[in-house]
C-alpha cells in the first residue's frame, strides 16, 4: 500500500503543477481502476489467442481470424455510434442533473442498438450466401454461428459505454474486459476437453458465441445496478439531436475500424493462405498488447474532453490532453521496446511457423508507437463538436490507405498489408493532429503544450 501511495503521488507530480488537481484525481483514479482490469485480462486474452492457434492450427487461426475480423467491422458499424454518443452526453446530464434525459437515453439507444444488431447479422448471412465476396461466401458455415455475436456486442458496448459516460470507469469495463475474456477462456477449454483434447475452428467461434451471451447478460446487470438512481424519472428524449450527432459518431466508427483492420480483409480478399494470415494475425495480436495503456487512457479521457469542452476550459483540455498522453506514450515506448526484442521468441509460442510473422511485427509495433504518440485525437474531436470535421478527413484517408492495400498487397502479401496499415497511420494521424490544431487550438501529441495557441 505504501508503494502504491508513493507512485501515485509521483505519477502526481510527473502531470505537473499547471493541471488541475481534479484533473489528475479524476484520471489517475480511473487509470489505476482501467490498469488493473486491463492488465490481468491482457494476459488472458493473450492466452486465448495461443491456445486458439496451438489447437486449430495456422490453417484454423488463420479462418478464425478472417471471420471475426470481419464480425468486427460489422459490430462497430452496428453500433451506430450509440457507444460514443454515450460518452459524450451523459456526462453533461449527469453534471446538469438531468436524470430524465439519462433514462430516456439509456432505454432509446438500447432499442435501436438491438433492432440495429440484429438487422446487421441477418444481412451478412444474406450477402454471404448470395454473393462471392472472398472472406464472406468461403465461410458460410462458420457465419452462421458468429453473426449472432453482433447484436451482443452492440447491447454491451452500448450499456458499458453508459456507464463510463456516468463516470463509473470500473463497472463499465467489467463486462468488456473481464466477463467476456474470461467466459471465453472457460467455454474453449470446455470444449476442448469435451471433444477429448481437441479443438476445431468452428468450435472455437461457436465459444466466443457463448461467451458474448454471457457477457451482454452481465452488462444489462452491471447497467441496473449502476443507474438505480435515475430509474424512477420520467422518460425524456432528444430523439433529433441524439440521430444527428449519432450520424457522425456511427459513420467515424465503421471507417475507423475499417481503416485499422482492412489489412486481414484484403489478404482475405486477394485469397491469400491461410497459414499466411494466421501469421499475420499473430504478430498483430503481440503488437495489440501494447496498446493496454492506450485503452485506458481513451476509455478515462473521453468523458473528462467532454465536460471541459462544455466548461470552455481549452486550456485544462490542452494540459489534459497532453500530460495524459505523454504518460502513456512513456509505457507503451517500453512494451514497444520490449516486444521487438522479444518479437521472435513470444511468436514462436503459437508455433514455429508463426516466427515468420516477426517482419510484420516490426513494422506494426512502428504503427503503435505512432499511434499513441499522437493520442486519442480523433475521441477529442468528436468530445469537442467536430465530428462532421473528423469524419470526412477520416473517409479520405479510408480510401486512400484502401488504395495502398490494393496496390501493396497482390505485389508483396502480408508485408505489403503490413506496410499498406503504416502508410495509412501517417496519414490519418497526421490529418487529425492538423485538424485538431486549425479547428480547436490543441495541439494533440506528447509535445503539445508546446504548440498551443489560442482557441478560436
Amino acid at each position: 500500500m505504501d508503494y502504491l501511495q508513493r507512485l501515485y503521488a509521483w505519477l502526481r507530480r510527473l502531470m505537473g503543477d499547471e493541471l488541475d488537481d481534479r484533473l489528475k484525481r479524476y484520471f489517475l483514479s480511473g487509470a489505476y481502476k482501467s490498469l488493473r482490469l486491463q492488465g490481468a485480462i491482457a494476459a488472458l486474452t493473450f492466452l486465448t489467442a495461443l491456445f486458439i492457434a496451438r489447437t486449430t492450427g495456422e490453417e484454423g487461426f488463420g479462418i478464425y481470424s478472417t471471420v471475426f475480423t470481419w464480425v468486427a467491422i460489422l459490430s462497430v458499424g452496428a453500433t451506430l455510434g450509440l457507444d460514443d454518443l454515450a460518452l459524450k452526453q451523459l456526462p453533461l446530464y449527469q453534471a446538469h442533473h438531468r436524470h430524465d434525459q439519462i433514462r430516456g437515453f439509456l432505454r432509446w439507444s438500447n432499442g435501436w442498438g438491438l433492432l440495429s444488431g440484429v438487422g446487421v447479422a441477418a444481412a451478412t448471412l444474406l450477402v454471404a450466401r448470395a454473393t462471392d465476396i472472398k472472406g464472406l461466401s468461403n465461410y458460410w458455415g462458420y457465419y452462421c454461428w458468429a453473426v449472432w455475436v453482433i447484436p451482443l456486442f452492440v447491447l454491451m458496448h452500448v450499456n458499458q459505454a453508459a456507464l463510463r459516460g456516468l463516470q463509473q470507469i470500473g463497472r463499465g469495463q467489467l463486462a468488456e474486459k473481464v466477463v467476456q475474456p474470461l467466459a471465453f477462456f472457460v467455454l474453449l477449454v470446455g470444449c476442448y476437453y469435451w471433444q477429448g483434447v481437441a479443438l476445431t475452428d468452428l468450435q472455437a467461434v461457436i465459444a466466443r458465441l457463448g461467451a458474448f451471451m454471457v457477457t451482454a447478460v452481465a452488462a444489462f446487470y452491471l447497467l441496473y445496478k449502476g443507474t438505480q438512481a435515475y430509474q424512477s424519472a420520467t422518460l425524456s428524449y432528444e430523439k433529433q439531436r441524439w440521430w444527428r450527432r449519432c450520424r457522425y459518431f456511427g459513420l467515424t466508427s465503421i471507417l475507423y475500424i475499417f481503416h485499422t483492420r482492412m489489412d486481414i480483409i484484403w489478404l482475405s480478399y486477394y485469397e491469400t493462405a491461410a497459414t499466411q494470415i494466421a501469421h499475420y494475425n499473430a504478430a498483430l495480436k503481440l503488437s495489440d498488447l501494447a496498446l493496454i495503456p492506450f485503452a485506458v487512457l481513451y476509455r478515462v479521457t473521453a468523458p473528462m474532453f467532454s465536460i471541459l469542452h462544455a466548461e470552455g476550459d481549452w486550456v485544462g483540455l490542452q494540459l489534459f490532453y497532453t500530460m495524459t498522453t505523454r504518460l502513456s506514450f512513456g509505457l507503451i515506448a517500453s512494451i514497444l521496446l520490449g516486444l521487438l526484442l522479444l518479437g521472435h521468441w513470444l511468436l514462436g509460442w503459437f508455433g514455429p511457423g508463426f516466427r515468420q510473422g516477426y517482419p510484420m511485427l516490426m513494422i506494426l509495433c512502428g504503427v503503435k508507437l505512432l499511434h499513441v504518440f499522437v493520442g486519442p485525437v480523433n475521441y477529442l474531436l468528436m468530445m469537442v463538436d467536430l465530428e462532421r470535421e473528423a469524419t470526412g478527413l477520416l473517409l479520405l484517408t479510408v480510401i486512400a490507405t484502401t488504395a495502398i492495400h490494393h496496390w501493396w498487397v497482390p505485389l508483396y502479401g502480408t508485408t505489403g498489408a503490413a506496410w499498406g496499415t503504416f502508410a495509412g497511420t501517417v496519414l490519418f494521424e497526421l490529418g487529425m493532429v492538423v485538424l485538431a490544431y486549425r479547428k480547436a487550438g490543441i495541439m494533440p501529441t506528447v509535445l503539445g503544450r508546446f504548440f498551443q495557441k489560442k482557441q478560436p
